[in-house]
C-alpha cells in the first residue's frame, strides 16, 4: 500500500440493491456513496480496509481495521448519513 488514504469501496450500483424498484436501487447506491464519502472524510482508514454495500436501506461494513477505536469511528461516522433503516458493522480488528 502507498499509505494514502482513499475512499472505502462501494459495491457496483447494479449489485446495490436486491429490490427490483429502480428508486430503491437509486437510494442504496446514494447512501452507499455517502457512507464512503464520510469514512473517507474521517481519513481513519487506508485504502480498501472498509467496504461499503446496502441493500434495501441496510447499510454493510466490511473489511479491516487495526483497532477498536477505528472500528467504532466506522460506525459513528456511517451512522451520520441520512437514510439507512439499520447500520450492520461487519469491519473486524486484527
Amino acid at each position: 500500500m502507498d499509505g494514502k488514504t482513499r475512499p472505502p469501496r462501494t459495491t457496483d450500483p447494479s449489485q446495490v440493491a436486491e429490490a427490483t424498484d429502480p428508486s430503491q436501487v437509486a437510494e442504496d447506491t446514494r447512501i452507499a456513496e455517502e457512507v464512503a464519502r464520510t469514512l473517507a472524510a474521517s481519513g481513519r482508514f487506508a485504502a480498501g480496509r472498509v467496504e461499503v454495500s446496502t441493500s434495501e436501506g441496510i447499510v454493510k461494513l466490511r473489511g479491516w481495521v487495526g483497532s477498536h477505536y477505528q472500528k467504532q469511528v466506522a460506525q459513528v461516522a456511517a451512522s451520520t448519513v441520512t437514510g439507512p433503516r439499520r447500520l450492520v458493522n461487519g469491519v473486524e480488528v486484527g
